[in-house]
């Protein structure tokens, strides 16, 4: 299993976040122009993509976000890598604090990577989200 990180919307990480967030969970607003200044990371095993995210910087902080599995590889600790992956690229870029949209069913996953919850949940496409938030560790 080995990591890729792309500066452009490779077509492997939108067609994992098509069957996960789209297909799998219903959302129809998938795509927007934050894709645009993130960096990818595609996690392959055995040469297919299996799973991605992405990270960009927004003010003082940067954000990792659209993080997907393809559900076969679920509880495989996929989702553990692509995080590591993105703090250790944010770690090079002198990063110190993350924050993350999760959705509120998989909190508990960001809670045991050491995300805090923070402020208040809210919707995004009728699916309820919190923000949560780290710092780096140097």
């Amino acid at each position: 299993m080995y990591t890729k990180i792309f500066t452009t919307l490779p077509q492997e990480a939108k067609n994992i976040r098509i069957e996960v967030f789209m297909k799998e969970q219903g959302f129809e607003n998938e795509f927007d122009d934050i894709d645009t200044i993130s960096h990818h990371i595609v996690v392959f095993a055995e040469g297919k993509p299996i799973g991605t995210c992405r990270f960009f910087k927004e003010n003082n902080h940067y954000t990792i976000g659209r993080v997907a599995v393809l559900k076969e590889y679920r509880n495989q600790h996929i989702g553990n890598l692509l995080l590591e992956s993105a703090e250790n690229e944010i770690k090079k870029l002198n990063g110190d604090l993350i924050v993350v949209h999760a959705q509120v069913r998989v909190s508990p996953f960001y809670e045991k990577q050491g995300y805090i919850p923070f402020g208040q949940i809210d919707d995004d496409e009728g699916v309820p989200h919190m923000w949560m938030k780290k710092k780096i560790q140097y």
